[in-house]
């Protein structure tokens, strides 16, 4: 009933389909001094559920996103952006991380041209 040729075309077309959900699922590229730095003053924590992975608020035990596979670091990235607008600023070389009253609550170096790109590409901060 099945064709050789078809079983190949199958496994084809389920290994390519595969590689582009892998491709468009993969997270930016992320600071290795900035991010985790920043990362300790967000609301957001993953989570490994039965599901997949859950994107939970430290500071609201109801908010609760279960974004698909492909999409999971694209919505991460969405979350973080919303809250960087409100908590991120530069001034004179410096990135200050703003607590929910606009008082610093940290202030980090920027030390080359790549970390600011990173913010500004990253967090959407200018």
């Amino acid at each position: 009933m099945f064709s050789k040729n078809l079983a190949l075309a199958l496994v084809g077309l389920v290994f390519f389909l595969t590689t582009v959900a892998f491709i468009l699922g993969k997270p930016k590229p992320k600071d290795k001094r900035l991010y985790p730095i920043i990362k300790k003053y967000m609301p957001f924590k993953v989570e490994n559920g039965l599901g997949g992975l859950k994107i939970l608020r430290k500071d609201d035990p109801s908010f609760k996103e279960e974004p698909d596979a492909v999409n999971f670091y694209h919505t991460l990235q969405a979350l973080e952006q919303e809250w960087a607008k409100k908590h991120l600023k530069i001034s004179n070389n410096k990135l200050k991380i703003l607590d929910e009253n606009g008082k610093t609550i940290k202030e980090i170096e920027l030390k080359n041209k790549k970390e600011f790109e990173f913010i500004h590409k990253y967090f959407g901060v200018k």
